[in-house]
């Protein structure tokens, strides 16, 4: 055969044993049944195959695997799912091998073997399939092997009717000659109506060409036709079936169509369902994250035909949504974000597909766009639709967003990429004012540069990278150090050493900050304790605490190990406490305060006057002493400056509490500090910043214990 012959030497493919077996295929064609697929039909077949199956070439081109097997394997698996499953299986992981049960064109049975191998023909890829019959003697199995030719007809009329699945028997002119109990349940026809007549009254598409016609031609052309057609009862309605027909000639040349159908209803219904639950966000009805995939794929593969066009994807993040979920519960916070997606759905413009990321991240695409301008006022509109309160049971709940926005194919052509790029712009977006920002390459890299940041981060404490450095409070009165604040610091190089503020917020984001918080903690508590021991038996020292480090339910046993594990009593540690924790969960600040106060450990308030909030709370704290913010000591040079300085004294004074003045740099600054009351203070002043020993000599040598 022409056409074969030039077809398997047209095949290629990189796996080494298969181009040995290629080598021995072309040089005898015939000897062993092949077939070739492309999608899921037969292309080609050489002889040996042709026979195998007992059909003629024209007939067996464009058939399916499933067209030559029964409706059910022996395994219990459905044919045609089976097949499909195996076929895509070769083509991501040749070869396959797995048995099969075929049946011939004549009907008879044939157990095979099957391999499957993935090869490239012109570009394309085709799967090559090798059929081994599975005997010892390489023959087929005889026809009706299972026992039926030996059973009454009377018991096979009896099963035929009592199926559950739909049977009619039409003649060669198409009228019925026979029908099952089941034929006359699903379609809702006595057998009366239904006998002697051509049943296109059954067929919902009938009038047309459709699945009816190709079922006709495949049974003029292979005898057999199977696959899903749409049916109608008697009462109008329609409903999915899958359908098996085969073309009968009898010994006596009389010929029979015998027509086999299920009502699928269901099953479609399931799929229907399992698609649903597969590309819809169940709590707001839109695109997931799976099904925004799909459409930014075909909207990018739009532009293939029109480059010029532009496309926006848009990220959304609302602000402020985790206080509703904390506040209010997450029920309250689901109901929100269905409003959101409501809002969103009625406010935007027609063409921007909407879909929900998850949690309160939201995304739009928009395509065809003339220009950046366009995309620019979309997303502005976007903002407009949160400056009403959404309102659920009377209780009205403020929300802002933050927009990041990436192009395609300006930025990218890859769904992926495009989300990734338009998330880090919305993360960008989230730190400035108008919380709108298009991506730009400098994000990615700031974006590399923190990962970077963060993996050293990660392996930092292990490498004994981190340090602690000690910062004198001096008695104002007394010029002398009373104490000192510790302050993490991180040895990122022999050369390079970054303070807190560098890497902080990262450790914060992480949740580093807790093993690290706690490793500082006890480090200071450690070198305190010898100071205590051998310089200065009144020594203080003051350690900060992160809001997470409050919030995390064994601090208190935290500060408890590392007071006793190094001796030190609780009076000689002051921790201090942003005003910011105390605001995150004010209730449970407040009693974990309560607890480390009643140990008899000093609370201090850090960057005191950064934040109004916490001044009507300060009388009910148990607090021991606040740090004025550095930001005050610049301004001391300004009337407003020591006003304002003043009245936090005064503050301090009359709540009994002790205040320490931070980032005192100059004589001047201190004179006026001392000149408001009896305090402490810090700042380059009185030094920089040192390590213990450095500390020790700088302000404790002179003080040694004999």
């Amino acid at each position: 055969m022409i056409r074969w012959q030039h077809l398997l030497n047209s095949l290629t493919t990189d796996d080494p044993v298969l181009q040995q077996k290629l080598s021995c295929w072309r040089a005898q064609p015939n000897q062993t049944p092949l077939a070739l697929i492309q999608g899921f039909c037969f292309i080609s077949a050489n002889d040996a195959a042709l026979d195998y199956f007992g059909i003629e070439y024209d007939a067996f081109v464009n058939a399916t695997p499933y067209d030559f097997a029964p409706r059910i394997q022996a395994s219990g698996r459905n044919s045609v799912e089976f097949a499909r499953e195996m076929l895509l299986a070769a083509l991501e992981n040749s070869p396959i091998e797995y048995d099969w049960l075929h049946i011939s064109h004549q009907g008879q049975e044939l157990p095979t073997r099957v391999k499957l191998y993935r090869c490239d023909l012109e570009q394309q890829a085709v799967v090559l399939v090798e059929l081994q019959a599975l005997d010892r003697r390489n023959q087929i199995r005889p026809l009706f092997t299972d026992g039926f030719d030996h059973l009454p007809k009377e018991i096979m009329a009896t099963t035929l009717e009592e199926s559950a699945e739909a049977v009619y028997i039409t003649d060669e002119f198409n009228r019925v000659l026979a029908v099952n109990k089941a034929m006359c349940r699903i379609c809702g026809y006595s057998a009366e109506q239904l006998i002697n007549k051509i049943p296109l009254f059954i067929e919902a598409h009938h009038n047309a060409l459709g699945e009816d016609s190709d079922c006709q031609a495949a049974l003029q052309q292979r005898g057999f036709w199977q696959g899903e057609t749409l049916k109608q009862r008697s009462d109008g309605t329609t409903f999915p079936a899958w359908q098996s027909s085969r073309r009968i000639v009898t010994a006596e040349g009389t010929l029979y169509h015998v027509n086999i159908f299920s009502d699928i209803s269901t099953k479609k219904q399931l799929e229907s369902q399992l698609t649903t639950r597969a590309l819809y966000d169940t709590l707001t009805g839109l695109p997931n994250r799976f099904h925004l995939k799909q459409i930014l794929s075909t909207a990018l593969s739009k532009l293939k035909d029109n480059p010029s066009s532009l496309g926006a994807l848009m990220f959304l993040d609302l602000n402020g949504f985790k206080n509703i979920n904390d506040s209010f519960g997450h029920a309250m916070g689901d109901k929100v974000l269905q409003l959101v997606a409501a809002r969103l759905e009625a406010g935007c413009i027609e063409k921007a597909d909407i879909a929900r990321m998850g949690g309160d991240e939201f995304t739009l695409v928009l395509q065809d766009c003339s220009d950046r301008d366009e995309i620019q006022r979309a997303a502005e509109q976007i903002l407009t639709l949160f400056d009403s309160p959404f309102e659920i049971e009377g209780q009205k709940f403020f929300l802002g967003t933050s927009i990041g926005i990436a192009l395609f194919p300006t930025h990218s052509d890859q769904a992926n990429q495009l989300i990734s790029l338009a998330d880090t712009a919305m993360y960008c977006a989230k730190k400035s004012a108008p919380h709108l920002v298009f991506y730009d390459k400098a994000m990615s890299q700031a974006a590399e540069q923190k990962l970077t940041l963060i993996n050293n981060l990660r392996h930092a404490h292990s490498l004994k990278q981190f340090t602690i450095a000690y910062q004198a409070i001096i008695d104002l009165r007394t010029n002398l150090s009373i104490g000192a604040e510790a302050l993490l610091r991180w040895q990122k190089s022999p050369t390079e050493l970054c303070d807190a503020s560098d890497f902080l917020p990262l450790l914060e984001e992480t949740g580093l900050i807790i093993s690290i918080g706690q490793w500082a903690l006890e480090q200071a508590c450690k070198q305190a304790a010898i100071w205590r021991a051998h310089y200065q038996p009144d020594f203080i020292v003051s350690v900060n605490v992160s809001p997470l480090q409050l919030e995390h339910v064994d601090f208190v046993e935290q500060v408890i190990s590392a007071l006793k594990s190094n001796g030190l009593p609780p009076k000689a540690l002051i921790l201090e406490i942003t005003e910011s924790a105390l605001l995150r969960q004010p209730e449970l600040a407040h009693q974990t305060l309560k607890r480390i106060k009643k140990l008899g450990v000093g609370i201090a308030i850090d960057d005191f006057g950064t934040g109004l909030s916490s001044l009507s709370r300060l009388g009910t704290l148990p607090i021991d002493s606040v740090k004025i913010d550095a930001e005050f000591a610049l301004r001391l040079n300004e009337v407003s400056g020591q006003k304002l300085c003043r009245a936090i004294v005064q503050l301090a004074q009359a709540l009994d509490i002790h205040f320490v003045a931070e980032g005192i740099e100059t004589e001047q600054q201190k004179d006026i500090i001392t000149h408001m009351g009896q305090g402490f203070a810090q700042g380059f002043l009185f030094g920089q910043p040192s390590l213990g020993e450095q500390f020790t000599q700088a302000y404790l040598s002179d003080r040694q214990i004999a």
